[in-house]
């Protein structure tokens, strides 16, 4: 059976060049994998046909696109017609089983809101982010993800449970790691702390069926490893998202400060390139692929809006690893397990 997916190709700072290039790389990759382009046809063909083969391969023209500097909200109700409003629609009409989009991520997530049906029992979508972590613990995989990390700002213990079970399944069948480690990141690792909503949710946490809850984590633990899934609302989630990215730059600077301003530094950092190069490979983005919005009865991968062809065919794989293994499906079974267990009887704050 053939994985049709849907990539805008308008969306992200390299549009359309390094979109259509990914696709075409995911489609030599994979022999049962179709792709449907949306976008600027009088854009997309030159590209398309500069590349050697017959490639199963569909083009929906729009000269509408969001671009990175607009507002999303905005322009998701009046460009009706931009890509990620045409390719949500054909993906909400199943003329495909999902979607890579590196644009704007609020668009994308508002665009999926405005077409998508939610999964059942689920009420908020919930954008994932996978990084790299320092392998300090025996258990430890190398990666964690975080969820959410911007696409519900604040969250009841209901939503928060929800979170859980999509990042676990989510991990344990696209990302490979068995009773993946979950945490519920808060100021402190005692069950009172946070507040009433996380310490509800730490509770209901505790007595989840299905999920390897580890208990609170703090933010000086997020990259020792130990945990395989971090918790958290979208406001929290990312302002730690950004601040890592920050702090990322900051090295990156710091590194090519040194490496110009004294020789014995150059020489130490000469040294050092092997490392460089192997660290360097573990925080790129593009080996990652995407990150999944959950929550939507539909596949739905963002990729980084500085995605290059390597990033895009590899959000592609996510995309058709995360259909083989029907992670909508299976989130809606295991919600609606907990929420008839529970009787949906949260406090709602």
């Amino acid at each position: 059976m053939d994985i049709k997916i849907i990539v805008d190709a308008m969306g992200g700072d390299f549009a359309p060049k390094e979109l259509v290039l990914g696709a075409i790389r995911a489609l030599k990759k994979f022999n049962d994998l179709q792709i449907i382009l949306v976008g600027d046809e009088k854009q997309i063909n030159p590209i398309v046909e500069g590349e050697a083969g017959d490639f199963n391969l569909e083009i929906v023209h729009t000269d509408q696109f969001i671009t990175m500097d607009e507002s999303p909200k905005k322009a998701i109700n009046e460009k009706t017609k931009a890509s990620i409003n045409v390719g949500m629609q054909l993906l909400a009409e199943d003329k495909a089983d999902a979607l890579v989009s590196a644009g704007l991520t609020g668009a994308t997530i508002l665009s999926g809101a405005k077409y998508l049906p939610m999964i059942p029992g689920i009420e908020r979508t919930a954008l994932a982010t996978i990084f790299p972590t320092a392998r300090m613990h025996p258990s430890n995989h190398g990666l964690s993800l975080m969820i959410d990390v911007g696409a519900t700002l604040h969250c009841t213990p209901k939503q928060l449970v929800h979170f859980a079970y999509m990042g676990s399944y989510y991990v344990s069948h696209v990302l490979d790691i068995p009773q993946p480690r979950v945490a519920l990141l808060n100021n402190g690792t005692e069950e009172t702390k946070g507040g009433e909503v996380l310490v509800k949710t730490y509770q209901y946490l505790k007595d989840a069926p299905g999920i390897n809850f580890i208990g609170n984590i703090e933010g000086n633990d997020i990259l020792k490893g130990v945990a395989d899934i971090i918790v958290t609302e979208g406001f929290v989630g990312n302002i730690v998202l950004k601040t890592l990215e920050g702090a990322s730059e900051i090295l990156k600077h710091a590194g090519r400060y040194a490496y110009r301003k004294r020789l014995t530094w150059k020489v130490g950092l000469a040294l050092l390139s092997s490392g460089v190069r192997q660290l360097k490979k573990r925080t790129d983005y593009s080996e990652y692929g995407g990150a999944p919005i959950l929550g939507f009865k539909k596949i739905v991968i963002k990729a980084h809006g500085r995605s290059n062809a390597k990033a895009i065919a590899n959000a592609i794989a996510v995309a058709r690893q995360s259909v083989e293994q029907k992670i909508a499906e299976h989130i809606g079974d295991s919600i609606m397990e907990f929420n008839k267990q529970h009787r949906i009887d949260f406090i709602e704050i």
